[in-house]
């Protein structure tokens, strides 16, 4: 049987959580159950006008705590996303999109939202399908927490093969999740960041794209930044994935407020001005950072590319891993 990468990864961590750890399959996970309840026999529409948030809710509470599956075929599905009327995925589940189906957001003025919602939820898998936040049609100026995906103290999260673009804020934020697979997914045209991850440990980024992140600050491809002095950040690959064109940079590492450690970067394509930047982490070791390519995207100043005075600097590309580099952190 075919055992992904971030099992693997997970299975050595012992003795941390084993009996949490050895269940998680990352980029394999899937149903557990054959339950499977299609969005548009509870009444959505898919229509791309009217407004399905109800009928995909009824549907996710129906099949929370099976194994089984809510299902939504091709179509637009427009959707609320305020804190009283979004969608909430729930544990032990998948939400699975056809590939021509679209998750579209009602503009609003609100600085922050939700397309999904993951809190307290465990065992959770996402598969396909694209989600469309507001960011042309913004109804407010301000804020910047707009966020597609958000995953907030959870574990044991597979997402495979969505794409998130054109949020206000963040393609996908995660704050206080253990155990993540983000497996070809796609973060295109957000405003802030394509990903966030502010807490979390056992965090697998793979086969990915993140591009044309612009508009507010830090506007990063991936951002690995913990907010308050109690977050942290460990035991994190981001591998064979590509950084394209993103203004802030393809990955930023921050941890000014708390510690980012262990931390394996190997693998990636950069394009853009600023492929990599690290600041304030010294537990993040330059020897798991090789066998990247920058690919130039357009005319920089290759003095980013130099390291500075501590505790802020940039790593180069292309530099190939040695053995030590290569063998898993966790």
């Amino acid at each position: 049987m075919r055992i992904s990468a971030l099992l693997a990864f997970s299975l050595a961590l012992l003795p941390f959580s084993e009996v949490e750890a050895a269940r998680f399959k990352g980029c394999s996970a899937g149903p557990t159950s054959k339950l499977t309840v299609n969005v548009k026999k509870r009444g959505a529409k898919g229509d791309g006008r009217s407004d399905d948030t109800k009928a995909i809710q009824s549907a996710i509470d129906e099949v929370a705590g099976t194994g089984g599956t809510v299902y939504l075929p091709p179509g637009t599905y427009r959707v609320q996303t305020s804190r009283s009327n979004r969608l909430r995925l729930k544990s032990n589940m998948t939400f699975k999109m056809a590939s021509n189906a679209t998750l579209k957001m009602f503009s609003t003025n609100k600085s922050q939202y939700s397309v999904l919602l993951l809190s307290k939820a465990e065992d959770v898998t996402i598969i396909g399908g694209t989600l469309i936040g507001d960011r042309a049609a913004h109804k407010g100026k301000g804020g910047e927490w707009g966020l597609g995906i958000t995953m907030r103290a959870s574990s044991r999260i597979s997402i495979s093969n969505v794409r998130v673009r054109n949020m206000w804020g963040d393609g996908f934020y995660v704050v206080d999740v253990e155990d993540l697979a983000l497996c070809s997914v796609r973060a295109e045209n957000n405003r802030r960041q394509g990903l966030s991850i502010v807490h979390g440990n056992r965090i697998l980024v793979t086969r990915s794209i993140f591009r044309d992140t612009r508009g507010t600050r830090p506007a990063a491809g991936i951002d690995l930044e913990p907010d308050k002095p109690h977050q942290r950040i460990t035991n994190v690959r981001i591998e064979r994935s590509k950084f394209i064109n993103n203004e802030g940079g393809g990955i930023m590492i921050a941890g000014k407020k708390a510690r980012v450690s262990r931390v394996q970067i190997q693998n990636n394509e950069f394009d853009g001005a600023r492929p990599l930047l690290i600041e304030y982490a010294p537990r993040v070791a330059e020897s798991h950072i090789c066998s990247n390519q920058y690919k130039p995207f357009q005319r920089i100043d290759m003095k980013m590319f130099e390291k500075v005075s501590r505790p802020r600097h940039t790593i180069g590309m292309q530099k190939p891993c040695k053995s030590a580099a290569q063998r898993r952190l966790w």
